[in-house]
């Protein structure tokens, strides 16, 4: 009875030794130190199963170093348990199969003594069993993880050079369509200009004025003064054209404190001579006029770009009395800009699609399709805002909602 009181009490603490940690190394070690203790085994090691190399390799070696010599490596054919007794020394070795890992145990013991250190061995070797897969698993699991992690952080960068890639080809669209902008709003300066040099050229050619009286010589003064300040005007109004186009490819970065009517103002200044010489009427409607903190130049490229896809779709459908309505109004802490024309609206089965990369309807325009995936991407990932499509009984209407702080 003694000896059975004595077999149980050891039987529990080397179950209690066992699942202490998730960490098979540190699971073993410790196991491996109390069963040794409690057994009287002289050496104990660990193997575990490499499944790449189909090898076992040592994994943890409790006692004298001197006794790993005496330790052979287990097939994984062998018996679940096995002993063998070593002559030179005198020992004898016990092997157990723990799943497809091996214990090795070394004892100065009789074969009685081994047979029942097997059957206590026998007694806890499921839930030994059980924790060595835990562990394992919980290994498996975190190199998933990892895995996982590595692979999410190899999309996301690839997005971004994606994005980066998308962004450089949406510019450079963007700047061919720029140039006619440009035509349309010198157009009219170059001509003023030409015919003042004109005038000037013909009433000095024609002698038209006087030089020989006080009078004729204050009237060519007068004649060439207004007629250079309408040069200089001209040049100012083509070199202010030039910095807004300037500034509008500069890749600026910074948060400023601006209106929605700012910005509608300054894109108008960019694209509206080209509107008003095909016909299109822009009636702009601001009912709030709340400073909000973004980036405005990101947020006027969004507003051009709408405003040129109306333009299209209008000379495209020969919309006669064309018209854009803009509004900007406010909705608690949003300031909402919508943009709305009269060309019938958008397909049902093409308004799904078109913030997508690469949509385009009108290929057969050289469209890229990059102009409204870039929009939103501008809207909802930079600025933190929404853009959203729909028809109305009118056309097609564009809604930008953007937070006030």
């Amino acid at each position: 009875m003694q000896q059975l009181n004595e077999q149980l009490l050891i039987t529990f603490e080397c179950v209690s030794a066992i699942g202490t940690s998730l960490q098979l190394r540190e699971m073993m070690e410790h196991f491996l130190k109390v069963f040794s203790r409690k057994m009287g085994a002289l050496a104990s090691i660990y193997w575990t199963y490499d499944t790449k190399t189909h090898t076992y390799k040592q994994l943890c070696l409790n006692g004298k170093k001197a006794y790993q010599a005496l330790f052979v490596t287990p097939s994984f054919a062998a018996p679940l348990q096995s002993i063998y007794f070593d002559q030179s020394s005198g020992k004898h070795l016990l092997h157990v199969k723990v799943g497809e890992d091996w214990i090795g145990l070394i004892f100065q013991a009789s074969e009685t003594e081994i047979e029942l250190i097997k059957a206590i061995i026998a007694s806890f070797e499921s839930k030994l069993e059980n924790a060595v897969h835990a562990c394992k698993n919980h290994l498996e699991l975190i190199e998933i993880n990892q895995t996982l992690e590595r692979r999410v952080e190899e999309e996301v960068l690839k997005n971004r050079e994606k994005d980066q890639h998308i962004l450089q080809q949406s510019r450079l669209a963007q700047m061919g369509e720029m140039i006619s902008m440009i035509a349309h709003q010198w157009r009219q300066p170059l001509g003023s200009i030409s015919a003042v040099a004109a005038s000037i050229k013909l009433k000095t050619s024609l002698n038209r004025f006087d030089y020989t009286t006080p009078e004729g010589i204050e009237t060519s003064k007068l004649f060439l003064g207004e007629a250079m300040s309408k040069i200089e005007s001209y040049v100012q109004f083509l070199t202010h054209t030039i910095d807004d186009f300037r500034n509008f490819f500069k890749p600026n970065k910074q948060k400023e404190s601006v209106t929605l009517a700012q910005l509608v103002n300054r894109t108008l200044e960019i694209i509206g001579k080209a509107l008003e010489i095909n016909g299109i009427t822009i009636n702009v409607e601001t009912r709030s006029n709340h400073e909000l903190f973004t980036y405005a130049n990101e947020v006027t490229q969004v507003i051009l770009n709408i405003l040129k896809n109306a333009e299209d779709v209008i000379k495209e459908r020969e919309i006669k009395r064309a018209q854009i309505l803009i509004t900007i109004e406010n909705e608690g802490s949003w300031q909402i800009i919508s943009i709305e024309d009269n060309a019938g609206g958008i397909p049902e089965s093409v308004l799904p699609h078109i913030f997508e990369p690469y949509f385009s309807t009108k290929s057969e325009k050289n469209g890229t399709g990059l102009g409204l995936y870039m929009s939103k991407t501008i809207i909802e990932e930079h600025c933190g805002g929404e853009i959203l499509a729909s028809n109305t009984s009118m056309g097609a209407k564009f809604t930008i909602k953007l937070q006030e702080g």
